[in-house]
């Protein structure tokens, strides 16, 4: 027996995920790490419950990289590894090498963040349904700044331009703007004074599309004049 109600995760979920997207990282951790608390022991043949579980711990890993506490957010992401490949779904355990990625790429190991990215990027070829496209978008995104961040510049445009395509033939408004403001991000770093201004702005339209509204006006401040 699953030891948590799927319908309850799911709405506690969709909780997490609405704190995330009004920025709001402690209250997203709170809510996660209380419900990692509700799960109780998990069977090892209850494949259901360590997909639930890994899931939970991949929003909560999330979380806590945004609050830059790292040494708890290698904890998630390793027991939503476990989890994943406990679940045997392909999907999720695409999300955690994706995630496992992410952490890397943060924390400056960037050869151990390729492979995870790269590995994750493989799976999510291996359908072309909204989630495999979407997860594929997410990992041409994380590519794409790793990229940046080791120096291939050219490598790392084409790749943000993939990621844009990709994430806007899955319709998803908030991975187009995350794309867009990586770039951004990039061209700053680089002094294209002009360019990083004009992909940020594409960056607060997708994020208002997406119902993001406390991240496009985080972001219209940063520009420091009206373009949108």
């Amino acid at each position: 027996m699953t030891p948590i109600d799927p319908k309850d995760f799911t709405s506690r979920l969709h909780e997490g995920t609405a704190h995330e997207r009004r920025l709001e990282w402690e209250a997203a951790e709170t809510l996660y790490t209380r419900l990692l608390d509700d799960f109780g022991p998990v069977g090892a043949e209850d494949w259901s419950a360590h997909r639930m579980r890994a899931t939970a711990r991949l929003r909560r890993a999330n979380a806590l990289m945004e609050l830059e506490r790292w040494d708890e957010a290698r904890g998630a992401l390793d027991g939503a590894l476990d989890d994943a490949k406990a679940s045997g779904d392909g999907d999720v355990l695409a999300q955690a090498l994706l995630a496992a990625g992410v952490y890397a790429t943060n924390r400056g190991d960037m050869a151990r963040a390729e492979a995870f990215l790269m590995d994750a990027l493989a799976r999510y070829h291996r359908a072309d349904d909204r989630v495999s496209l979407q997860g594929r978008g997410w990992a041409f995104l994380s590519l794409a700044s790793l990229y940046g961040k080791t120096g291939r510049l050219d490598l790392a445009f084409v790749t943000f331009t993939k990621a844009q395509d990709v994430l806007g033939a899955a319709q998803d408004p908030e991975g187009v703007a995350a794309a867009w403001e990586a770039q951004a991000q990039l061209r700053r770093a680089i002094h294209d004074e002009d360019r990083w201004r004009e992909d940020l702005a594409e960056a607060v339209v997708f994020y208002d599309r997406a119902g993001m509204a406390e991240k496009a006006e985080r972001l219209r401040k940063l520009l420091g004049r009206k373009l949108v």
